[in-house]
């Protein structure tokens, strides 16, 4: 039983004219005389007396009609929840950390005042991988990496943004010179590092490699999966760690690290905004203005 064979019943009971119905729902009297003739072939009776100058339901009608109402109004209901879905305002970001701990929170203070009516907005940090992974998927809108010169984007959308620098950090406590230094001095202490896949592990695994020795060379590694644990452990002089510039840079201005550079060390990942092209998500353009609004402002005043 289809529910337009209901609303056709309800018209023709309202109209009391199965010429009237056909008008009204711009169809010709055989076909609105059809679907009446299907109901009653499906419900096993008579629905209309067709004896008098117009339509009058049986008994049966009535109990069809009034069982009509509850079903399209429940049908009615149905599509007005999913057309709300579909019209909530929803945004899903992935970001690698680096620009998660150093950008998002002032990139948020330029979006959220604009779309202070958003219904859901989600954030989650992962590797560069896994942000492109999610993004073919449709698990994400809009991603913001640092990433190798090699990762393959495939069809995704691209916008460059300012690189990433790198350097080694570590507590005056551990008494290394500040600048430039020899990588043989850093390797008493312990590495603090992140896992595989997110790249400045890889980064710093390349240009260990490109000198023929790999992360056992130092002391021992640690291996955190948070910055904010990765600094906690660097600032209590547990060891040092090759990070995002931009993550401790509050750190290193009050004294509370120093930074080292290795001389000859690749210190540079790219970094990227990055979306499925066929999007028409207007809250995806509205944050990836926003992301390049801040860094535009942030090399103006730099």
């Amino acid at each position: 039983m289809e529910t337009q064979y209901l609303r056709t019943l309800l018209i023709a009971a309202s109209e009391g004219s199965f010429s009237r119905a056909a008008e009204k729902l711009h169809l010709t009297q055989s076909a609105v005389s059809q679907r009446a003739k299907s109901l009653e072939a499906c419900c096993g009776t008579q629905l209309f007396d067709r004896s008098g100058s117009s339509l009058m339901p049986t008994t049966a009608g009535l109990q069809v009609l009034d069982a009509a109402r509850r079903i399209l109004d429940i049908e009615d209901a149905m599509f007005s929840a999913l057309r709300q879905l579909q019209q909530r305002r929803r945004l899903s970001i992935c970001c690698t950390a680096a620009f998660g701990v150093a950008h998002l929170p002032e990139v948020l203070k330029i979006f959220m005042p604009l779309q202070a009516d958003i219904d859901d907005l989600r954030f989650l940090f992962s590797t560069p991988a896994q942000a492109l992974e999610g993004l073919r998927g449709g698990e994400f809108d809009v991603a913001i990496i640092e990433h190798l010169a090699d990762l393959d984007f495939g069809p995704l959308h691209t916008l460059p943004l300012p690189q990433d620098e790198m350097i080694f950090v570590s507590a005056p406590a551990l008494q290394l010179p500040a600048g430039s230094v020899r990588l043989e001095q850093l390797y008493p202490h312990s590495l603090i590092t992140r896992r595989d896949g997110c790249s400045c592990h890889d980064l710093l695994s390349r240009n260990l490699s490109q000198r023929q020795i790999d992360f056992s060379a130092f002391r021992k590694v640690l291996m955190l999966d948070d910055y904010g644990l990765m600094l906690r452990e660097v600032l209590s002089g547990q060891g040092i760690a090759f990070l995002s510039r931009s993550v401790a840079l509050a750190h290193l201005a009050n004294g509370h690290l120093r930074e080292h550079r290795v001389k000859g060390f690749d210190r540079v990942r790219l970094r990227s905004l990055v979306a499925r092209s066929c999007s028409e998500n207007p809250l995806q353009h509205a944050f990836m203005t926003c992301v390049l609004d801040y860094f535009a402002a942030a090399s103006a005043t730099s």
